[in-house]
């Protein structure tokens, strides 16, 4: 007769799923390591196309190492608490992250190398080593998890399923929630606790001294807050890391918002807010006064400094603001004096976006899209000009803030923006600062239907550039190009 199978006990069940659910934690906190490694190079190497490329490759590089190396250890050395150490490497290589950093950051941005290698070699310096670590885990889950030749396959695939959905949910629960309330810092943190919690689910009553002192040493460095630099205020949102800044501009002291490594993309003088601190914020202000648009559409809201200097000198009229992140609104408030106006209306989406499904109609549009010095590539296409045009009154006029040059290596970058705009405005007209022709600089570009020169511009009679499309425009290469060869 016969018997029926023995009941798993809770034992045997609790280590049944003990193994998919570390699978399941090394890809959660991988996916949002490397969502945090990009935030933290942010400030001081950029957060272009390339730095995401340096990111992810170096990631991908030292995790394949660590599945190679480890799948042969792993072979040799078929023991539980190889496992342990390995998720204990893992948590102190991102603590060791969190604790260098800046200064590695620091030493990085002050070299002449090309930013596509400092970002590579930021990311081998700080990333690699904890990437390597958590791919050296995988074939030891797998080697533990196969209790029979015949049931390898599926052993192994469960472990990769539940490491992927891991990844899955830490992209959307980093991306989507966590960098709303935290910072990149602190996700870092996160992910140094949960490995090295992982690594007491593994035989927990073995080495416990030992492993008791390193657990208290690595927890006291990874809850260890952030350093403060005197006069920044470092702000994650879900969209991307800022820095407010005391310094002075002139010989005025102002509260800049920082992007980027290479720009202060919004600032207010801190003894008069409503002196409008940038030339081409001054130069876009008195275009609109002089041509009293009733409708204004702004691309790009910053910390409302613009928004906020067009309302005070035309209250009758209507401005819409696109912003792609809703945290600034609050950051504009809190540090640079934004006081929401009622004749200003903040959008918060894409501005590509919105000029492709909005229907309202402007008579004046100006566009300051740049996040840190680079604008993105959606800005530099003919679709994008066909859709400003569509959305512009026969009589309007568009205002576009484009960093280029007339000369040297900036001259294509600035060609080709301006293309874009050309492409249905072709009349053009364009001012710099010093009032004669820029290898690099700021240049304020007016866009028409119609042949009606704006006072204090000139003709802009440089060569159309070419039109790039949504298909195609290699606004990163362009604006690296400008800005390395252009220093």
């Amino acid at each position: 007769m016969a018997m029926d199978k023995p009941a798993a006990s809770w034992k045997q069940r609790l280590r049944a799923c003990l193994l998919p659910t570390i699978s399941f934690a090394t890809g959660f906190s991988l996916l949002t390591y490397e969502l945090a490694a990009a935030r933290v190079l942010a400030p001081t190497i950029g957060s272009s196309t390339y730095v995401w490329t340096g990111v992810i490759g170096v990631i991908i590089a030292s995790l394949s190492l660590g599945f190679f190396i480890g799948g042969r250890i792993a072979d040799k050395r078929n023991r539980r608490t190889d496992l342990v150490w390995l998720l204990i490497l893992a948590s102190l290589m991102a603590v060791s992250t969190l604790l260098t950093y800046e200064n590695v950051l620091q030493s990085i941005a002050e070299t002449d190398w090309d930013s596509r290698w400092q970002a590579v070699v930021a990311a081998v310096v700080l990333f690699a080593p904890t990437s390597y670590f958590i791919g050296m885990t995988s074939p030891y889950l797998a080697k533990l998890n196969v209790s029979s030749l015949t049931m390898t396959g599926r052993a192994v695939a469960n472990l990769d399923t539940f490491n992927a959905i891991g990844g899955i949910a830490g992209t959307f629960v980093t991306g989507f929630i966590l960098f709303g309330y935290i910072g990149a810092h602190e996700a870092i943190s996160l992910v140094a606790i949960i490995l090295l919690s992982l690594s007491w689910t593994i035989a927990p009553r073995i080495y416990i001294g030992k492993r008791i002192a390193v657990t208290v040493i690595l927890l006291v460095c990874a809850l260890s807050p952030q350093s403060a630099v005197q006069g920044v205020t470092k702000i994650d949102t879900a969209s991307a890391h800022y820095e407010v800044i005391s310094g002075f501009w002139g010989y005025r002291p102002v509260t800049g918002l920082v992007t980027g490594p290479t720009g202060t993309q919004s600032a207010v003088y801190q003894d008069k807010p409503n002196d409008p601190v940038f030339w081409y914020v001054q130069e876009a202000v008195r275009l609109a006064v002089e041509r009293q648009p009733k409708s204004i559409l702004v691309l790009g809201g910053g910390a409302f400094t613009m928004p906020q200097h067009l309302s005070e000198r035309l209250p009758h009229s209507q401005i819409d603001v696109v912003e792609i992140d809703p945290m600034l609104e609050d950051i504009s408030q809190t540090y640079f004096g934004y006081t929401h106006p009622n004749n200003v209306t903040e959008i918060f989406t894409d501005a590509r976006t919105y000029t492709n499904k909005t229907n309202k109609t402007y008579d004046m549009i100006i566009v300051d899209v740049y996040g840190d010095t680079t604008i993105p590539f959606t800005f530099m296409t003919k679709e994008y000009g066909q859709q400003l045009a569509r959305i512009l009154v026969n009589n309007g006029l568009v205002v576009a803030n484009v960093i280029g040059g007339e000369t040297g290596a900036c001259r294509e970058t600035l060609t080709a923006v301006d293309a874009s705009y050309r492409s249905r405005l072709p009349y053009v007209w364009y001012a710099t600062e010093s009032g004669h022709a820029e290898e690099r600089a700021n240049y304020i570009m007016a866009y028409a239907k119609y042949d009606a020169k704006p006072k204090g511009l000139k003709r802009f009679t440089d060569a159309l550039g070419r039109v790039y499309t949504d298909n195609f425009a290699p606004a990163e290469r362009l604006y690296y190009g400008c800005l390395e060869r252009g220093k």
